[in-house]
């Protein structure tokens, strides 16, 4: 029973983060506590379930360990969010599948961090850690007393970890629906890959661990000068690492050699609208340095130098045709 809490959601850890939710929410009336409590006592897994929030709730910093979950009822709106978010992100890092965990309704207030299409930040977390977000990516962090962990919600992020400062070491991780990236000491990126079904993580420094989420005993050791894409079930094999993976957080691309579709693809990334090639032109290739800041100059300089015509049909549809 234990085992299967460990590795993937169950129907009644469902349940009981559906329960907790709505003891943050305010709106458990005295009706609502009798059926909880009637739900609890109805089978050994609630009860289980239920303990292991009480568990990861004890981890919360600036929460104390002794809150019985009652009394979380009362705080104000954005202290619920606080500590609902603190809740769900170390239930993810302690062994409960983050699928469950991403499918709950509460997933619209959670990101601390995000930016739009074409947009890119770079900010610095409480320990000195750098993090680069790319076009139209999202986060969370939560740094508590035994975790420091970064969820990427979607897109790419690029992080070079700062030397632990507390007294007591704390693993720096990064949760995805696919599972997680624990580092030792690094500069690395995750990425959101193949329509997000799975994850792509490049090591430039250091050394990594990853787990998938269907596979969190079997953690497979990443190092410097490589990658490795993962979904929630399998690794795949380790790959040589490509140094262009990480142009953009110099606000590049650059390629040599690459089927225009493909570049295309990757461009649109950072383009509101679509931005697609006829079929006539996919297969010519381009290699060079790219502004992603800019993404009509370097459209312009596609019809310069490859037998294309950029075709502008209103300001969110533009298609490579042939010249």
């Amino acid at each position: 029973m234990h085992s299967k809490l460990a590795n993937k959601i169950t129907p009644a850890m469902q349940e009981a983060s559906e329960w907790y939710a709505r003891w943050l929410s305010g709106e458990m009336d005295d009706k609502s506590k009798l059926t909880w409590q009637s739900w609890l006592d109805a089978d050994e897994e609630h009860s289980l379930a239920w303990q292991k929030i009480e568990r990861v709730q004890k981890h919360f910093d600036k929460v104390p360990g002794s809150l019985a979950l009652a009394t979380l009822q009362d705080p104000p709106s954005a202290e619920r969010r606080r500590i609902l978010k603190h809740m769900v992100l170390l239930l993810a890092v302690s062994g409960v599948s983050y699928y469950g965990y991403r499918e709950q309704p509460w997933r619209g207030m959670l990101a601390d961090i995000s930016t739009s299409v074409g947009e890119r930040r770079q900010i610095a977390l409480m320990d000195g850690t750098i993090v680069h977000l790319n076009t139209d990516s999202a986060i969370n962090t939560v740094f508590s007393d035994t975790a420091r962990v970064v969820e990427l919600i979607r897109g790419e992020i690029f992080i070079e970890t700062a030397h632990e400062q507390s007294s007591t070491y704390r693993p720096f991780s990064v949760i995805t629906r696919q599972g997680s990236v624990t580092a030792l000491g690094t500069q690395f990126s995750v990425r959101e890959w193949q329509q997000q079904d799975y994850v792509k993580v490049n090591v430039f420094e250091g050394l990594i661990e990853v787990r998938s989420t269907e596979n969190a005993d079997s953690p497979v050791r990443v190092s410097a000068g490589e990658s490795i894409v993962f979904s929630q079930s399998q690794v795949l094999a380790k790959t040589k690492l490509k140094a262009t993976d990480k142009a953009w957080v110099n606000g590049l691309i650059v390629v040599y050699a690459m089927r225009l579709q493909d570049f295309v693809a990757e461009l649109s990334r950072y383009h509101s609208g679509v931005l697609r090639c006829d079929p006539a032109v996919t297969n010519l290739q381009i290699s060079g340095s790219f502004p992603i800041g800019n993404i009509e100059a370097v459209l312009n300089t596609l019809e310069q130098t490859l037998p294309v015509r950029v075709r502008r049909f209103t300001r969110y549809w533009t298609t490579l045709s042939p010249s």
